[in-house]
């Protein structure tokens, strides 16, 4: 059973998992490799999903394997840290196929 805690950061996961999605509906790789502007905003929500997944215990990760939430996490501390280093083809990469995955996981979870 989930507490109010969990169920107050996957209900934040999933929203801003949907902020990414409908911010990158039809945007192709080259449109996000030159647009500065979505890739600050795709990189703000991708920061703040990390920072809520430094605030599940480590019994919630081992509770809900099916994810990589130490992944998630290094994906935080890589924008807070390095924003000029990011590799764009990693960013998209992951929001194009791991964040619609971690939207529905957290909503099933939640479920």
């Amino acid at each position: 059973m989930l507490s109010e805690k969990e169920k107050n950061i996957l209900n934040k996961i999933v929203g801003y998992s949907r902020r990414i999605e409908e911010k990158m509906k039809e945007v192709s790789f080259s449109s996000f490799e030159s647009d500065l502007d979505t890739r600050e905003i795709i990189c703000f929500n991708l920061f703040q999903i990390g920072e809520l997944c430094e605030r599940l215990d480590d019994s919630f990760a081992q509770s809900y394997p099916a994810l990589p939430w130490k992944d998630i996490k290094g994906m935080r501390d890589v924008i807070g840290h390095g924003y000029g280093t990011i590799d764009v083809k990693t960013v998209y990469g992951t929001v194009i196929s791991d964040i619609p995955e971690l939207r529905r996981y957290c909503e099933e979870i939640l479920k």
